[in-house]
């Protein structure tokens, strides 16, 4: 992703921006809190505002979501997915001479 904006992208940005403020603006209860369908729609909004900048929103209600393991287990993870990679590979390495004969 570029670090500059188009001009499409950034006249996105401008609606998408005065669009929050409208929503958020709302006092129709008189409760200094927009309604929840102000809110509700204002959310909507910023999912788009921080899609234009390459941002991924999930919405937890509508997908299941996986809690992501510590940084420790990510790892150890990862270190055995490559080691199996690496040992699948030495087994080819190790049959394709075999091939030859």
């Amino acid at each position: 992703m570029s670090d500059t904006l188009s001009n499409k992208e950034i006249d996105k940005l401008v609606k998408l921006g005065g669009d929050i403020q409208l929503d958020l603006g709302c006092d129709a209860n008189g409760t200094g809190l927009p309604c929840r369908t102000d809110r509700l729609s204002a959310v909507e909004y910023m999912k788009k505002y921080l899609e234009i900048h390459n941002y991924t929103v999930i919405d937890k209600s509508r997908k299941p979501y996986k809690i992501m393991k510590s940084k420790s287990e990510r790892e150890e993870i990862k270190n055995k997915k490559s080691n199996i990679s690496e040992m699948e590979g030495f087994r080819w390495l190790t049959v394709l001479p075999s091939m030859l004969y």
